[in-house]
């Protein structure tokens, strides 16, 4: 028992350094993590070890990916400072899944709904070439929306 215990810890330890939020490994009533868990059936164009990318169910643009860790942390305002790799490594993954994809990295927007959120797992929208419509260019304004370069800033500041 003692071997288990010690063995929870460490996997317990090694998870607090690479994710400083707080983590929860799955939520029930989270559709993201429906999604990571299989229950639910989705476009996955990319999974490994800490991400899953599939495609945005309501597109803002010709190439509208979801980046999302397969832990559940609520959204980017509950990272600090210490997850600024973990939001570079979102952003590496997307800009690659993109290309692979036919996307266009040099030409896309990538980053986070922040304050409002409609799903309360951190996801990071990468689209390109540009956000279409004026319904979606509201949705994906500088009011409701946040780069990832924005992100990373606000999150230096914690």
């Amino acid at each position: 028992m003692n071997s288990i215990l010690h063995i929870s810890k460490t996997i317990f330890q090694k998870s607090q350094v690479e994710f400083a939020a707080v983590t929860v490994r799955m939520s029930s009533n989270c559709v993201f993590c429906k999604i990571v868990s299989k229950k639910t059936p989705s476009n996955i164009l990319h999974e490994d070890e800490q991400f899953l990318v599939f495609p945005d169910i309501s597109p803002a643009g010709k190439h509208h990916l979801l980046v999302i860790p397969k832990e559940h942390i609520v959204d980017i305002r509950s990272l600090t400072s210490k997850d600024i790799p973990l939001v570079q490594s979102m952003e590496q993954v997307g800009l690659s899944v993109l290309e692979k994809t036919g996307g266009d990295p040099s030409s896309c927007l990538t980053g986070f709904h922040w304050p409002l959120h409609s799903v309360s797992h951190l996801h990071m929208h990468v689209i390109s070439p540009q956000v279409e419509g004026w319904v979606k260019s509201v949705q994906f304004s500088g009011c409701f929306f946040g780069s990832t370069e924005s992100a990373v800033k606000m999150l230096e500041g914690k």
